[in-house]
């Protein structure tokens, strides 16, 4: 029976030194989530006008959802800078890197919203502009034919709009745009439709004089002052980066009055629409986010280093005290108290952590305060998930021993007494 002891004990040392090894060899503490970023409220961020108003965002990208992930590690190293709590240590460890990361992330479904958005608002405009010269054509012709008919008849159908609206969303998203050349591109395709409709020998297209692209002109000004892409000096902003402009302005009017140096809320000169979002994305977490948040992390950063040696300490012990106890002539040895009391603390850390963030969280309504997320999951991990599960399969393994040990301790005791 000593023998199986002794088996048993090189199982519990083999336990024990596996997960003292696994707490440093581990990051401390590991991040991982999945964001639904929701489709339907990120594209607000648009600026509406009578022409995005129309169009059903969600329908136009094929889902109401878009998923971003997000992930930072911890070291050892790191728990032990911000355990103080200090906002600087913090945001240099944590939120100013994560924030860049998030954002970083972000730019896609802005771009792809942005993208889809737009080229409708430019189609359907273009599409409009168009029938409406084609209608006036008609008339002066005094066809019977319908406008749309008349664009059916010579191909006018939807790729042939798509094509003059990559057109146009390309000319406006050049650096060097102006009102002119975005109108000079429009005339040029009115100009084309209107030569392609009178193929049909339905119109007449001399009507569309330099007055009716006067009137063009101001209709597409007007369009492109409500998405806020025109300079001062009639040049105009990326048309990709509408978005951006929109969720800068934003951000600029949340922070005004609350940053000691205002200029930093300027744009820089060499600093285009999406760094500048950035900048101020990041400027407006570190500026708004609670005292709370850095006390709990300075916390939370203390109790990881604290439980880190606790643990540890525990399992070498165990490891050590097993170690002399398989020597002795009474090789069996114990668990205590104290490993229990440590190994619950190491299951709520590790594995009851991370269960109830990526299963119950999820449940949970969380106070997102409009932001345009549907749903998040969230599957922190520290370094105490493995040395959790090894702790319970110490259970099964201690409910056999202390079976084993009754029997050892029995036959030791009538042993000695046969002597």
């Amino acid at each position: 029976m000593k023998l199986i002891i002794r088996i048993f004990n090189f199982i519990i040392m083999a336990l024990s030194l596996t997960a003292t090894v696994l707490l440093f060899a581990t990051p401390a503490f590991t991040f991982n989530s999945n964001i639904a970023i929701d489709v339907a409220t990120f594209s607000k961020f648009v600026p509406e006008t009578k022409y995005t108003s129309q169009f059903n965002i969600v329908e136009l990208i094929g889902t109401d959802s878009i998923q971003v992930r997000i992930k930072f590690t911890l070291d050892a190293g790191g728990i032990t800078r911000n355990m103080d709590g200090k906002k600087e240590k913090i945001n240099n460890e944590i939120v100013v890197k994560n924030v860049d990361e998030i954002a970083d992330i972000l730019h896609e479904p802005i771009d792809l919203i942005t993208d889809y958005s737009i080229r409708a608002v430019i189609k359907s405009t273009v599409k409009d502009e168009i029938t409406k010269q084609v209608e006036e054509a008609r008339q002066k012709y005094n066809s019977t034919s319908t406008a749309e008919e008349i664009m059916d008849e010579v191909g006018m159908d939807d790729a042939y709009f798509t094509r003059f609206s990559n057109a146009l969303y390309d000319s406006a998203n050049k650096d060097d745009a102006t009102v002119d050349s975005v109108s000079n591109v429009l005339y040029g395709q009115i100009d084309e439709a209107l030569a392609k409709a009178e193929e049909s020998g339905l119109v007449d297209n001399s009507g569309f004089t330099q007055d009716k692209k006067a009137v063009i002109q101001n209709n597409m000004v007007q369009i492109l002052n409500e998405l806020q892409l025109v300079n001062g000096d009639g040049t105009l902003k990326k048309i990709s980066q509408v978005s951006y402009i929109y969720l800068s302005s934003y951000l600029k009017g949340q922070l005004n009055g609350k940053v000691a140096d205002q200029t930093e809320l300027e744009q820089k000169t060499s600093e285009a629409a999406p760094d500048y979002t950035d900048r101020l994305l990041g400027i407006f977490v570190v500026t708004l986010m609670p005292d709370a948040f850095y006390n709990i992390v300075g916390y939370v950063s203390l109790g990881l280093f604290i439980g880190l040696f606790v643990f540890a300490a525990t399992w070498i012990f165990l490891l050590g005290w097993t170690l002399f106890k398989t020597l002795t002539k009474k090789p069996w040895t114990f668990f205590g108290p104290w490993f229990w009391l440590a190994g619950v603390l190491q299951l709520v850390l590790g594995l009851g952590l991370t269960v109830v963030c990526k299963f119950m969280l999820p449940r949970m309504k969380l106070p997102l305060n409009g932001l345009p997320i549907k749903s998040v999951i969230i599957a922190p991990r520290t370094y105490a998930l493995v040395p959790s599960i090894l702790f319970l399969v110490s259970i099964l393994l201690a409910i056999a021993y202390a079976i084993l040990r009754a029997e050892a301790k029995r036959q030791y005791k009538e042993q000695e007494k046969a002597k």
